[in-house]
C-alpha cells in the first residue's frame, strides 16, 4: 500500500514539474524587452507641427510641471538628461516671459498668446502705442495689469488660467491731477474699448465721455481727450464752452505760450513724457 501511495506520489509531482515547465516556457517566449521611452511625439518642438510643445502646454494650461519632472526645476537637463536651455536661451529658460510674450526685444505684443501680431486682434490692440507711444509718457504695464513677480506668481496665469489678461487698472487712470472729476476706468472686452479713464479725458476740461478703442489707433487724437474730436484741436473746453485761460482763437499752435515745457509753436512735443503724466505742466513765457 505504501508503495502505490509512493508511486501516485511521484507521479503527481511530475505532473505538477511539467506544467510549471510549460508555464514557464510560454512565459518566457511571451516576454519582450520594454522599448525606449518615446516622451514626445514627432513635430515636438516644431512650431509649425500640430505637435508642437508650445501648443501643448496652451491647452493645458501652461502648466510647466510635467516639463520640470523629467527636465529638472530649472530646465537643464534632469532625469532625461536633456536640456530645454539649448533654445530656451534667455533668463529662466522656458518661464521667460519672451517666451509667451512680446518679441526677442520686449515682453509685451505685438504678438499675442495665440500668435496675432494685428492690431485689430484684442490680445495685440495698442500694447506698442501705451509703452512706446508718440505723444505721451509710456504707460507702465502695472497700469492695466497687477504687478507679477516670476511665472509662478499668483497674479500671473491664476488657478484655472482661460488666456485673457486681466485688466486691473492702476493710479494714472483714477489720477484726478486735483481737480474735481472723479475718474471710473472701465474696460468692456466685448466692445474693446476704455472709458471714464483720466488717460482718455476724465478731468477737468476734458472730454469726460471719449471712449478709446483698443484695437483702433485713429480712435484717438488731439482733441479726443481735451478740445474738439471733430476738427482735432486740443484747446480745452467744458460742454462745449471756452473757460480762460482758454480762448476759442487758439490751436495746436497757441498750447506752447503756457505750456513750452511739453510742446512747441509748431505743435510738435517737446517733452512727451510730460503728456498724460498724472499732472499739468505749466510753463508761463
Amino acid at each position: 500500500m505504501k508503495k502505490i501511495i509512493m508511486l501516485y506520489g511521484l507521479f503527481l509531482v511530475m505532473i505538477g514539474s511539467l506544467l510549471m515547465y510549460q508555464g514557464c516556457s510560454e512565459l518566457d517566449t511571451s516576454a519582450t524587452i520594454a522599448p525606449d521611452l518615446d516622451t514626445h511625439p514627432d513635430g515636438w518642438a516644431v512650431p509649425t507641427s500640430n505637435n508642437f510643445h508650445g501648443s501643448y502646454i496652451a491647452s493645458h494650461k501652461w502648466n510647466l510641471s510635467q516639463c520640470k519632472t523629467c527636465h529638472g526645476g530649472d530646465y537643464s537637463g534632469g532625469s532625461s538628461g536633456t536640456s530645454c536651455l539649448g533654445c530656451h536661451t534667455n533668463n529662466n529658460g522656458p518661464e521667460n516671459c519672451r517666451t509667451c510674450h512680446g518679441n526677442s526685444d520686449h515682453s509685451n505684443p505685438p504678438r499675442a498668446l495665440n500668435g496675432d501680431t494685428s492690431t485689430t486682434s484684442v490680445g495685440v490692440g495698442m500694447h506698442m502705442f501705451h509703452r512706446f507711444p508718440l505723444y505721451s509718457a509710456s504707460v507702465a504695464c502695472e497700469e492695466c495689469h497687477r504687478d507679477i513677480n516670476g511665472f509662478d506668481d499668483p497674479n500671473h496665469i491664476g488657478t484655472d488660467p482661460d488666456g485673457i489678461a486681466e485688466i486691473t487698472f492702476g493710479p494714472l487712470a483714477f489720477d484726478t491731477i486735483n481737480g474735481p472729476i472723479r475718474p471710473n476706468p472701465t474696460w468692456d472686452r466685448n466692445t474693446a474699448t476704455c472709458s471714464n479713464a483720466y488717460c482718455h479725458g476724465t478731468f477737468k476740461e476734458g472730454n469726460v465721455n471719449a471712449v478709446g478703442i483698443w484695437t483702433n489707433q485713429g480712435s484717438v487724437v488731439c482733441g479726443t481727450c481735451h478740445g474738439d474730436p471733430n476738427t482735432g484741436n486740443p484747446t480745452p473746453r467744458t460742454n462745449g464752452v471756452f473757460t480762460p485761460p482758454h480762448y476759442s482763437f487758439m490751436t495746436i499752435n497757441s498750447c506752447y505760450v503756457c505750456h513750452g515745457n511739453v510742446i512747441n509753436s509748431q505743435g510738435q512735443f517737446v517733452d512727451k513724457d510730460l503728456h498724460v503724466n498724472g499732472e499739468i505742466d505749466f510753463f508761463a513765457r
